[in-house]
């Protein structure tokens, strides 16, 4: 956990505040059945098992309460608040990673880490914000939607020697 304050709060500022302005921004505009809809990333602020990124996965919680609160808040106005944590996609993110690495963590969700045994794709994603702004997710608000082809479903572990802690 040594990381600078500096580094905590830019990742904050970058992700749970930069929510909260905004909403705040955006809720005068909306008209009743207005959809806010955040992403986040799984794990985000679920777990603790991704040490290097104790700041991002603060922040990552502190967004996903952040729509629980702008959800109650805004649901008399037929505001609906929900965010998507996907899971690992395969897209410009994964893909600029080395290629080794990215061939990692392609076959660890193709072996059955994630069970539906492949990557997620950025339509996945979208497919998903689409469902959520739709007349029939009128009644959806404060959720946490996962889209990770039931990853968050399993108990995954996260060595510590691939984070670089002994």
């Amino acid at each position: 956990m040594q990381i600078p304050l500096e580094a905590w709060q830019a990742t904050f500022d970058t992700q749970a505040t930069e929510f909260l302005v905004a909403v705040r921004a955006a809720v005068p505009m909306m008209g009743k059945n207005g959809r806010i809809i955040a992403i986040t990333y799984a794990p985000g602020g679920q777990t603790g098992s991704w040490q290097p990124w104790v700041a991002m996965g603060s922040a990552k919680a502190a967004k996903e309460a952040l729509a629980r609160y702008f959800a109650v808040a805004l649901a008399q106005k037929g505001i609906t608040v929900n965010i998507i944590s996907p899971g690992a996609c395969d897209d410009s993110v994964l893909s600029g990673l080395p290629p080794q690495v990215f061939q990692m963590i392609k076959d660890w969700h193709e072996s059955g880490w994630t069970p539906m045994r492949r990557l997620g794709l950025p339509a996945d994603i979208g497919n998903a914000v689409v469902l959520l702004c739709t007349d029939q997710a009128s009644f959806i608000t404060g959720q946490l939607l996962y889209v990770d082809g039931g990853a968050s479903a399993m108990e995954p572990v996260f060595p510590l020697a691939i984070q670089g802690i002994k």
